[in-house]
């Protein structure tokens, strides 16, 4: 089941009057500028992480450890995007076993309030996500991209660096949108969540790849 319909777009999903911080299902896609492949590569159906790629991993793992009501059910970073599967819940639900990485289930979910940007919310995290990992990876850029030969590293200082002698990084790690999608039942659920686990396996066919085009 294509879940990008063979063409990726970062236009939102995102519903009017829902409110982000509600409890419920996310599957959450974050996608480099350019589509440029700067966290690492695939060999052997496997995700190799670069520096940037480990610098992304330790971020998203910080953010998993703080987030007591948020469940990352399963979750990737590929070259050029991540994709995260997360479940939002009240601290007074009961959680059962489930294949996830955190174990919690599918839940009902009431009418949608009014929309917000919450502390707590989807796009309040993706926002300072990208903010976090684009300042860390700027750092890593400034600081080794003159010692930098391999081609990757230089197409992440294609990607990331547009900066003149003396004036600051812009930064442009990720594309100013991303894509969202709620969950709304187990059969949605067990797709998006083995879509993620073999998402390495299926690069050569990824709609997101952009050695493809």
């Amino acid at each position: 089941m294509p879940l990008f319909k063979n063409k990726y777009q970062t236009e939102s999903n995102r519903l009017k009057n829902w409110d982000y911080s509600s409890e419920a299902i996310y599957f959450i896609t974050l996608v480099t500028q350019n589509r440029k492949c700067i966290f690492g590569t695939i060999d052997d159906d496997n995700m190799v992480l670069n520096d940037n790629g480990k610098m992304i991993e330790t971020e998203l793992l910080r953010s998993i450890a703080i987030r007591e009501r948020w469940f990352f059910h399963n979750w990737v970073i590929m070259p050029n995007h991540i994709h995260l599967l997360i479940e939002i819940v009240s601290s007074s639900v009961e959680t059962h076993d489930v294949e996830t990485h955190c174990g919690a289930s599918l839940r009902s979910k009431s009418g949608p309030p009014k929309l917000s940007r919450k502390p707590n919310s989807i796009s309040s995290f993706v926002a300072i996500f990208k903010l976090v990992t684009t300042k860390q990876i700027n750092i890593l850029i400034d600081n080794y991209g003159t010692q930098c030969r391999d081609a990757q590293c230089r197409d992440a200082l294609q990607c990331v660096s547009t900066k003149e002698p003396e004036q600051p990084i812009i930064n442009t790690i990720w594309q100013t949108n991303y894509h969202d999608h709620i969950v709304r039942n187990y059969n949605s659920f067990d797709t998006i969540y083995h879509y993620i686990k073999n998402n390495p396996k299926n690069w050569n066919t990824d709609s997101i790849n952009s050695n493809l085009e």
